[in-house]
Parts: structure tokens; sequence; C-alpha cells
């Protein structure tokens, strides 16, 4: 009740907080930047992006009219307008004036500061700023090259025109302050920032501008512990903020001292209520100076809203959110739910008043802080303004939300942002989920403990993500996923066997479904090789005894990019009850959905959408909203299918649990039906591509090592071939092969070699990434060998041949291939599913004339394109200039 009373003084000292217009740099259609001045075109250089942020923060920022803003503004010496070093006129950047009257006539007596822009990572321009300054009768200005990277940097400073230089300040005045009147503002008098991205930019840009890169310091660590200082002041009973520095203070190393040790305290205080995360000892780690930059950015502002401010606090939790996930990249490696992820899953669990929310591996808090954002929005929307059940129900949101994360940093970096979301921060606790229940933290035990959470939404860590496998026997003990049935020899009777290692997605997926409440729901993200592998198998049959499967949605490849090429999906399921049967054989409907796009690339770089008239937007181009919506559609049973997103039956899901929305596509199903209206059709019937006559072999061979029979020539053994991966293979020159020497390999060397040599005719296949992608195999890449990379589809046959390899370059085998298509991190098949492939068969193959005229052209083409190809390299160019050379010497001699 304590923090509850806190944070309630927090509303009345911030419920003052002005809007504030919000405006953004422009770019137009033609790729330029719409002046946010004047509305003048201007190239889109790197010093403009600077030089239109910084207007933009002039605005939302410090309340400054567009009409009081210039831009490329000349500077006058007496009567004599200053010139650079070459002779040419000079302009100042951006100049504000003191009234509106002042900026259209430009009074160069009439400034009240001067700002120059210079591109990211330039340093100079502060004798350009100098001369600006005391040209005019300027008080201050402003030096910034913006706020992207690590150099970037702002500095303010004001004017000592009796020692003739500029002296840096904490801050600027805004629209209705003037230069002497900056001083030590009460809390109710702190704004809220417009752009708090900016803000944590800029103060992150502070302390690495400070030089602390090159120190043994987590600066992103101490910049979490500084906010938190921060929030610790605005929630503390007073009417004057601690977290401050004067300008005195800041003119003097004494005050400096005193301010950071203010900063130091404030943090203390917080870190002694919260031992169990912050222990003894624990500080701001980085020097007093730092402290100090960091307080001159995040001073004038107010990080802390009333309750029902939802839209500031979703701003400020998503700014600090975007701020750590981005610095944890650089600096550990770790990384992150897409948020859009996070969002489409909340929305789709839609955790409701009074419903105990978990995530057992809760990283940094995404998944709990945008489901508390949820309820929060779900409890303003329906209740009355300054309500007593308003209060009530806002209190029990925020002791509702609960996370656990094994690592006590992640758990620091939760706490933060919950209470940059609107608290809620007691529930983030330490601990590890795999362990036992009764080890877990007092507060979830008591609060969240087994049977208790409704919803549990989360991303458990995979093993593909390292050396990630658990292999404790005490953890593995506890979970059925790690043990497998066996045949006692003696008895017959089965026994059950501890895995010495197991995946810890698996082990989480079980733990949460029990640890979830009867009738409660669950969204777990996981790889994509949990819906159809043997391996997961286990898993998906407790799935099925113990819940409902509600959705499965396949996500973008991109989605966690660039930090892991793992293949995910999301499972969305709700336990049974006891009191309710459910058996195996009741049918119910389960929506499915594949995501084509994330809204950014496999750089993480962002993609928006495209006007129809070409421009670019600001909206992110991504369907998870669309798959949110349908599902809520396919909840109120008014789901209308299309290509990538549908419903199936419970009972099409055959003894294997395939879940996988690929294999159940409409739009991939319809090839097959297509196949099947053969059966119809007189003269034809349908068979599968291994059944169309005796002896067709199709296979991929075993994995080759090759490091020991490597050779750079020809020349350099007795029986020298090529080893060809799927690229070389389907390249026109086929020249980025190794060479083998065969006489170099191991009696299972050749064995093995033998298996994958290639012979004329042989069909080749992609089985991994852009699979389905066909190569042949002519008389000049006879005896060469492939690596296993490639399915092998041997046809004795030369009409037959050509007839299969039309159908393998169909749309229709492709899709097929798509249908079995499986893998986490790349899309692999096997050649089982190439046998598998419908395709129809003529009873006379007359009726066929066409497809296999078609097939044969294609393999025509390959023959003769690789013997002209072999040609040229044999006797072409090269050939060519030595026989050229040669006659010119001969001409030379018989001169």
């Amino acid at each position: 009740m304590y923090e509850i009373g806190r944070l309630r003084a927090m509303e009345k000292t911030v419920a003052t907080a002005r809007q504030r217009p919000h405006v953004k740099p422009m770019i137009n259609e033609e790729g330029k930047f719409v002046c946010l001045t004047d509305g003048a075109l201007l190239r889109a250089t790197p010093e403009e992006a600077v030089r239109q942020g910084f207007i933009a923060t002039l605005i939302n920022e410090y309340d400054y009219p567009a009409k009081r803003i210039r831009r490329e503004v000349p500077i006058y010496h007496g009567s004599k307008e200053i010139t650079g070093a070459d002779g040419r006129p000079v302009r100042a950047d951006i100049v504000v004036y003191n009234t509106n009257v002042a900026a259209a006539k430009r009074d160069q007596g009439k400034i009240t500061l001067v700002v120059e822009c210079k591109k990211p990572d330039e340093k100079s321009g502060y004798a350009q700023l100098v001369s600006y300054i005391f040209s005019t009768n300027a008080p201050g200005g402003v030096w910034t090259n913006g706020t992207e990277g690590d150099s970037a940097d702002t500095k303010f400073y004001r004017v000592d025109r009796e020692q003739h230089s500029l002296v840096p300040v904490t801050e600027i005045p805004r629209a209705d302050e003037n230069w002497g009147a900056i001083g030590r503002r009460r809390k109710d008098e702190l704004d809220r920032p417009h752009d708090i991205r900016r803000l944590f930019r800029l103060c992150n840009s502070k302390l690495y501008g400070r030089g602390m890169e090159n120190y043994d310091y987590d600066i992103t660590m101490d910049m979490v512990r500084i906010l938190l200082a921060k929030i610790e002041d605005e929630s503390s009973p007073g009417e004057y903020p601690q977290f401050y520095i004067t300008q005195d203070e800041y003119e003097s190393q004494e005050g400096r001292v005193a301010a950071a040790k203010r900063v130091r305290r404030l943090f203390g205080n917080f870190a002694e209520r919260h031992r169990e995360v912050f222990p003894k000892g624990e500080k701001i780690e980085v020097p007093d100076s730092a402290i100090v930059e960091a307080i001159t950015v995040l001073q004038p502002w107010s990080l802390v809203a009333s309750y029902s401010d939802a839209d500031d606090w979703d701003i400020m939790g998503a700014a600090y959110e975007q701020y750590t996930h981005q610095n944890l990249k650089r600096q550990r490696g770790q990384f992150f739910t897409n948020r859009l992820i996070v969002s489409a899953m909340v929305r789709m669990i839609d955790p409701q008043v009074g419903e105990k929310i978990l995530d057992p591996a809760g990283g940094s808090g995404g998944f709990v802080t945008a489901a508390f954002r949820h309820v929060r929005q779900k409890v303003l929307n329906t209740t009355a303004p300054v309500s007593p059940q308003r209060e009530r129900q806002l209190d029990a949101a925020k002791n509702d939300v609960f996370l656990i994360e094994i690592s006590p940093r992640l758990v620091k970096l939760a706490k933060t942002a919950m209470l940059l979301n609107g608290d809620g921060h007691a529930g983030m606790t330490h601990g590890d989920s795999l362990r036992p229940y009764k080890e877990l933290d007092p507060w979830i035990i008591s609060r969240a403990s087994q049977g208790a959470p409704k919803v549990i939404l989360t991303n458990p860590p995979f093993a593909g993500q390292g050396d990630a496998r658990i292999t404790d026997p005490e953890i593995l003990a506890n979970f059925e996923t790690a043990q497998r049935e066996l045949l006692s020899k003696s008895t017959g009777t089965p026994t059950k066997e501890i895995l010495t290692q197991q995946s810890p997605e698996l082990l989480f997926f079980e733990r949460c479904l029990d640890w979830l409440a009867e009738g409660g729901r669950m969204g777990i993200v996981m790889p994509k090789a949990f819906l159809d592998t043997a391996q997961s198998l286990k898993a998906r049959q407790m799935l099925f005894e113990k819940a409902r499967l509600d959705a499965v949605v396949t996500l973008h490849k991109d989605s966690f990019q660039p930090d892991t090429g793992v293949r995910t999906c999301v499972i969305f399921l709700t336990k049974k009850t006891d009191d309710e049967t459910w058996p195996d054989d009741e049918d119910y409907d389960i929506y499915m959905a594949a995501s084509q796009k994330v809204g950014q690339t496999s750089e993480g770089e962002p993609i928006f959408v495209m006007s129809a008239d070409g421009v670019t937007t600001d909206q992110l181009d991504q369907d998870l909203d669309e798959i949110v919506s349908d599902f809520h559609a396919f909840k109120r049973g008014s789901l209308k299918p299309s290509q990538f997103r549908y419903a199936i039956k419970r009972s099409e899901i055959d003894d294997r649990l395939n879940i996988n929305p690929q294999f159940y596509s409409p739009h991939l199903n319809e090839s097959i039906a297509k196949i099947r209206e053969f059966d119809e059709i007189p003269g034809w019937e349908v068979s599968t591509i291994g059944q169309l006559e005796p002896g067709i072999a199709i296979f991929k061979g075993p994995r080759l090592k090759t490091e020991n029979v490597i050779v750079k020539n020809v020349a350099d053994g007795e029986h020298v071939v090529g080893y060809f991966t799927p690229s070389a293979m389907l390249q026109d020159k086929r020249d980025s092969a190794k060479l083998i020497d065969l006489t170099k390999a191991s009696a299972k060397q050749k064995k093995d070699y033998e298996v994958v040599t290639v012979h004329e005719g042989d069909l080749l296949l992609t089985r991994s990434g852009s699979i389905g992608r066909l190569a042949y195999v002519s008389s000049v890449m006879d005896g060469q060998i492939v690596s296993d990379d490639m399915i092998r589809v041997r046809i004795q046959s030369p009409e037959l041949r050509a007839y299969v390899a039309a159908f393998l370059l169909s749309e229709n085998a492709t899709l097929q291939m798509l249908i079995n298509e499986y893998g986490s991190v790349q899309q692999h098949l096997e050649p089982n599913h190439v046998r598998d492939l419908l395709i129809p068969v003529p009873e006379n193959w007359s009726a066929a004339e066409a497809m296999i005229d078609a097939g044969k052209a294609f393999i025509r083409t390959k023959e003769e394109a690789d013997k002209a190809m072999n040609a040229v390299r044999q006797r072409g160019f090269d050939y060519g200039i030595d026989q050229m050379l040669n006659s010119q010497d001969q001409r030379e001699v018989s001169k």
C-alpha cells in the first residue's frame, strides 16, 4: 500500500502537464524535406535531417511557435554580412526570435537563441556558433549533431559578454521563459516530454559522450538506475524535486558533486525497498560527471503520469523498451520479442480485469507490460472517471501482473519498465521457472502459484540459441517431455528413462501448461519445428490431452532478425477443466494463420506501407493486425477464409498431430485437389512419383566429409572430380565447386562418395532454403559429386524422366512440396516428400505428349548449355588468346 500511496501522490504533481501539438520532420514523395517553419522543399541531407529534427524539438518540447523560428538566417556584424574563409556569406542554421514580428523582420536585435546544426558524427561548428551569437544580441545558443548514434550530442550555451565566451548551461528556456528565469522548477511545473524516444537517446548519448564507453561500466543498467532515481524523486513527497542541478552548481565542481550525490541517494532509497533485486552495495557506477549530464537532460520533464493517462504510459513504456532492447542487443547480444508480435499475442489472448497474468520467462518485461496496458485500457473504457470502481480495478490490475526471469539484470529492466508503464513492478521477480514451484519467489508462491494464472504469455528460450539445452538431471526428472518410454528387456513391461538433455522450450511448454489455471488461456512463442517434428510429439500429445488448441500462427521468417534466424510460431490454447469432459473425438474449430510480413527486413530495418500514389507512409507494412482481426471474427463465427487465414477441424489432425498451418492451407491443398480431379477423367489416374515405374530411385545420400580430400587444381591428384553444392549446380558456369581427389579418400568416404555421385539424366531438387528448385545432370556433369542438400530423382525411362521434369517445374509440384516443408531455422524437404508427390498418369502416354515434349526441351536446353559452356571454357576465348598470340609470334619470326 505504501507504493500505491506514493504513486497516488504523483498524480497530483503531473495533473497540470500541458498538451502540445506534435510535429515531426516530413519528407514528400520526391524524397525532400518539407521545412517545418515555412514549407520550403529542401534536399534530404544528413545535416538537414538534424536541423528539421531540432526544429521539431523546439516546437514540441519547448513550445516555440513555428512563426518564431527561421532557418538559413544571414548574420551581420555591424552593417556587413559575415562571410566564411572562402568569402561566401554564411547562414545560421536556426534562429529563434523573441516574437513573431521579430522573426518576420529577421530582427537581429531580438533573438532568443541561435542553433548550429551538424550532420551526425561531426564535431565542428563551435566557432561558428560563437561568431553568430557575438554578432547579435542573442543571450545563448545550441550546438547539435542530432540524437542518433553514440557520438550524437546536443550542447546548450549562454553568453558571457564580459569574458567574451560561451558558458555551458543545463538547458535552454521554453517559449514562455527567459534565460534569467531558468531555475529549479516545482514538481507540478514539470512537463511531460512529447518525444520520449529523443529524450532517452539524448541521455544515452550524453553518457557515451563522456567517454563512458571506454570504461568497464554497464551504461544501459546505469541509465536504468538513473531513471529509477528520477521516478523515486517524482513519487516522493515534497513540492520541489531533488533530481536537479542549478546553473550555479553546474558551473562548480562542488555543485556537480552535490547534484550527483542527490541522484545516488534517490536510487539508494529505491534500492533499499527492493533488495530482492538490487542487492546491498549496488549503486550508479558511472562518475559524477556522467550523472550530471543525465540530470541536465531529464530534470525539466516528468516521467510519471496519472493512472488514467494510458496513452502517456504507453508511449513512455514503449520508448523505454525500445531503448533497452537496442542497447542490450548491442552490448550483450540479448534480443527480445518483436513488439508487433507481443501486441498481437496480447490482443488475441485478451486478458480481462481480475485475471492473473504470468510470464515465466519474462526477459525485460515486454509481455507483462503490454498485458498490463491492455487491461488498464479496458478499465478506462468501462468505468467512470474519478470513480472508486475505476481506482479499485486499476489497483487490482497492477497486482495481477507477474514475471519470473532467471537474469537479475533483466528483472531490474522489467521493474523499471513496469514503473514507466504505470507500476506493477512488485510482481517482477527473480527465479528459475523450471525449478520446483516451492523454490520460487515468495511473492509468486503466495499470489501466482500453480493453478492460479488465468493468462500465460511468454517467449521461452530456445535450444537454437547457443548451448541452451537443459542437462540438469534434477530438472529433467520433473518433466514428462524429458523422458522416453522403453520396454524392459527382462520383463517386457514399459519403463521410463530420463534423457540426458532436452530443449528448454519443450520443458517451458510443459511447465506453462501445468502452471496455467483451469480454463486459463496461454499464448507461447515456439520454434516452428514444434508443429510437426517427432521430437516435439510428446509435447503436442500433452497439449491435446490437457487443453484445446485455439489457434496456431506461423510467424514471418524475419520476425526475430537480425538477431536469430530461427523460424517461429505462436500456439494459443485453453486449458481443460476437471468438470468438463472433452473426449478426444470431440470436434471443434482451430484458427490457422501464416504471417507474410512483419514490418521489417532481415536486417531489422522497418518496411513501411506505400500509398496508392507511390508515397511511403509511416505505417509499418505488417499483417499481424489482420491476423488478430480475423481471429476475433473466427471466435464470433464470422471468419471469411483466405489464403493465409482459415479454420480447420480437430478431426482433420491425424495421429502424428501435425498442426502446421501450411499443411492445411486451402491454397496449397488446391494443388492436390486439382491433381485428384484426374481420377475422375477417363484414361487417367493419380499416382505418386515414387510409384510411376519400378526402379525409380529418390534419395539424398549421406553427409560428406571432405577436408582431407580437397585439392586446388585438377593436376594435383590422380582422380579428381568436382564437389558441387546446390548453388553451384544452379549456376550456368558451375565454377564455384570444390575439387576432390578420390584417391585420398578412405574406404568409408569412397562408399559415401559413390552414393552421391550423379549421373547423366538425374534430376536434382534443392531440399533446404528455397526448396524444390530443379537442376538437370547433363553428360558434361556425369560422374561428379553433389552434396546431400539436393534430392536425387533417378528415372531410367527418358520419356518418363522428361514428363517428371516438366511436372517438377510446375507450380503444382512446388505447392505440394511447400505443404511438407519443415524446420526451425531453415525449411527442409525429405526424399519421402518427393516420393509422395501426387502426379497424374495417363493410360496412353500420347495424351501427355505436350508435357513430355516440354520436359525434353528443358533437358535438351540444359544439355546444350552445359556443352557450350564447357566448350567455351575448354577452347573458348582463353584458348583463342593463346592461339592469337602464337600466330603473332610466328609472324614476327617470319619477318
